[in-house]
């Protein structure tokens, strides 16, 4: 799988859903996964998503790759060693660029001021800190759609249909006023079955009620790690934007 087609998996439900990125990226994405033979469409339209291609951008400039490549991709959406080493200012200077693309200069203006120590450009520090939804406006930051944005990982316990899944997998839940991860819960997501198989038993990573691709053990674990690992650094009091 290259960069390009697992930015896709992971970009490919919040563009459905109209959530961010261009509308025409929608038939773009789904030609891609079946075919490979449209990059330049792919690549012009990942640019144009409004909190991707920032966090993308950064990691690349810092590695010396393409926003596309393979590693860079990966340490956004799950997180590897490219993520780590980022500083302070390189951080608030994400946050900046996020502005530019959308962001309100009241919120940019607050997450910079407010910027807990050793943050980096994890998809998931967008979700928790910067704030779902904030960029583009399309959903409120409360916990469920935090839950829902975040990346999650779990099992599948059975394939209800022909693209329809349940799948065992830990939720979201505020502790004391701050963000924790919970206990495993049951829930009903949807995948692409002629881009994805989907067999009882097989890890899989989730966005939005969806399932992205299946997840190796070393991937979940850097997954929950990265993850856990912005929990842990957020957790100071103010950290946490919840609505």
């Amino acid at each position: 799988m290259d960069g390009a087609e697992l930015c896709i998996r992971f970009a490919y439900i919040t563009n459905k859903l109209r959530y961010c990125g261009p509308e025409k990226a929608q038939p773009a994405f789904h030609r891609y996964l079946l075919h490979r033979d449209n990059l330049p469409e792919v690549r012009e339209d990942i640019r144009r998503f409004e909190g991707l291609y920032p966090y993308l951008d950064a990691i690349a400039k810092k590695a010396g790759k393409d926003f596309l490549d393979r590693e860079v991709v990966e340490a956004y959406w799950l997180g590897n060693g490219l993520l780590d080493g980022f500083s302070d200012a390189e951080m608030k200077d994400v946050i900046r660029s996020l502005e530019a693309r959308g962001l309100p200069a009241s919120i940019a203006r607050k997450r910079i001021d407010e910027l807990p120590q050793g943050m980096f450009p994890h998809h998931d520090f967008n979700v928790f800190y910067v704030g779902v939804g904030n960029i583009t406006q399309s959903v409120e930051a409360t916990l469920p759609n935090m839950d829902n944005c975040r990346i999650g990982w779990g099992k599948v316990v059975e394939v209800v249909s022909k693209d329809t899944a349940l799948v065992m997998t830990p939720a979201l839940q505020k502790k004391k006023g701050k963000i924790a991860m919970g206990k495993e819960e049951p829930k009903t997501v949807v995948f692409l079955p002629e881009v994805t198989s989907v067999a009882e038993g097989d890890l899989v990573a989730l966005h939005w009620g969806f399932i992205v691709m299946r997840l190796s053990r070393e991937q979940q674990y850097r997954l929950q790690t990265y993850q856990e690992r912005l929990l842990r650094q957020l957790g100071g009091p103010g950290n946490q934007p919840v609505a």
